[in-house]
């Protein structure tokens, strides 16, 4: 912990900071940068991954390799778990290794606007999707004018999509000026996976691989993002390329409309309707879970004043 005055900072985010305390190894997930993948094989070296659990969560995931972010799946601590002295022996020790992982703005704005907006994968991006509505050309949804309108409106409502951790900037996620990582991994250069992998492999004892987890649709972002649209995102990034020196790419001029044939759109409506009604399920279950347990704890509670109302050693109560 570098300097006192950033203890509240750090507090902030310490419920998102994950801990392997086995391991001795510190995560700060970034969305939409391998941290689905990087989750599993921390779980799994550590030992806690409870995949069993995840059939049992009244919530609705997108695929089951989500549930590893669900803190009963992955059973992992977070750095707010642990005493002062000892998030800041994590901090500072040279036996302890800090990771987080990292990943071009552009593409990650590409993959963050196509799981949250695009396919609709999750109940809290409503407004951000009316926002970021499609845009068709010739009366087809274009992939391409739908991004590019997106990355318009982000730079517009920059606010309102930080709302949504998925479109924060990687500075903002990671903290560098309050954790000093041993780990940068770069998701987007060949290896990077695999050189945290060993890693892990050494410190657990246990084959620790990457997967190949949550990728999209596996569409080029060179395929839809031109020169325009990328100094948009570049620019509402800009403190990213500041902190962590990422390459500015060359861009095309121009890019062809990516435009959705009538099954593809189809599909496409087909997958945004069915997450919905999956969202609306997964509440309803969280609901009568919850009036479950209520029922459960008062029934719990009642039993309880009733053998103390019956103990021979509790005096009675006299008016």
């Amino acid at each position: 912990m570098r300097h006192n005055k950033n203890n509240d900072a750090l507090q902030s985010i310490a419920s998102l900071v994950l801990v392997a305390p086995r391991l001795q190894v510190l995560y700060t997930p970034t969305p939409k940068a391998a941290c689905t993948t990087i989750k599993l094989m921390l779980a799994t070296a550590e030992g806690t991954h409870n995949p069993d659990v995840a059939n049992k969560l009244a919530v609705m995931h997108v695929s089951h390799a989500q549930t590893i972010h669900h803190p009963q799946v992955n059973g992992l601590r977070t750095l707010a778990n642990f005493s002062t002295r000892k998030q800041r022996q994590m901090l500072n020790s040279p036996d302890w290794l800090r990771v987080t992982s990292l990943r071009d703005p552009v593409s990650r704005a590409y993959s963050a606007w196509e799981n949250r907006i695009l396919m609709r994968a999750h109940r809290r991006t409503t407004r951000l999707a009316d926002l970021a509505h499609d845009v068709h050309t010739d009366g087809q949804l274009d992939l391409a004018a739908s991004f590019s309108h997106f990355a318009k409106v982000l730079g517009e409502n920059t606010e309102v999509f930080m709302t949504d951790h998925h479109f924060l900037p990687q500075a903002a996620l990671t903290r560098p000026d309050l954790i000093d990582y041993t780990t940068k991994v770069r998701v987007d250069q060949p290896g990077e996976l695999s050189t945290l992998a060993q890693l892990l492999t050494v410190r657990s004892g246990k084959t620790i691989a990457p997967q190949r987890l949550n990728e999209g649709l596996g569409m080029p972002v060179d395929r839809v993002c031109d020169i325009d649209t990328a100094n948009r995102i570049m620019a509402t990034y800009a403190v990213d390329y500041e902190t962590f020196d990422f390459a500015r790419r060359d861009w095309s001029p121009t890019v062809e409309p990516l435009l959705l044939n009538e099954m593809e759109a189809r599909l496409l409506g087909q997958y945004r309707r069915t997450f919905e009604r999956g969202v609306s399920v997964a509440r309803e279950a969280q609901r009568r879970t919850g009036a479950r347990y209520g029922v459960r704890q008062m029934r719990h509670a009642a039993k309880k004043l009733v053998r103390l109302d019956t103990s021979p050693t509790r005096p009675k109560e006299t008016f």
